[in-house]
């Protein structure tokens, strides 16, 4: 089945609704315990993926706007959990790891660096790092998909 966004996003709030209801008729028959707002739980979980299935979040978390350089850095934006940002010197960088929506820095050869949750895929979030890091960098630093 092939869902468009917005058909995502429809399905996602319908379930929403549909838990809503399902929260208040359990209140409404037994208030007293805690498996009567499990309607309302799941409910918000659906409103959230319903956000996450919009064209704006996705236009928010594209990789061209997570992943950006300028001639000395590399800026790494997560959406996931608030909008955190990282500037990392490229002079530092010496691995890259990448899997399907994870981007791993390792900086100053130590094996410390940052871990990012991104949106994408692994072989998505290589081809950005390629177009956007400088060969150089690439050469002594390959990416490797993990």
């Amino acid at each position: 089945m092939n869902l468009t966004s917005k058909k995502l996003v429809s399905l996602n709030l319908a379930l929403a609704v549909l838990c809503v209801g399902f929260g208040v008729y359990s209140v409404q028959s037994d208030p007293n315990t805690i498996v009567s707002y499990n309607g309302f739980i799941f409910a918000i979980g659906f409103m959230v993926q319903a956000y996450r299935s919009t064209e704006k979040f996705a236009a928010k978390s594209a990789l061209s706007k997570t992943l950006t350089t300028t001639d000395t850095s590399l800026t790494v934006k997560q959406v996931y959990y608030g909008d955190k940002e990282e500037t990392l010197e490229l002079s530092r960088i010496t691995q890259l790891k990448v899997a399907d929506n994870y981007l791993a820095v390792i900086l100053d050869g130590n094996g410390q660096g940052y871990d990012f949750q991104i949106k994408g895929k692994a072989e998505a979030i290589t081809k950005r790092l390629n177009e956007i890091l400088p060969k150089a960098l690439l050469k002594n630093s390959p990416i490797k998909q993990v």
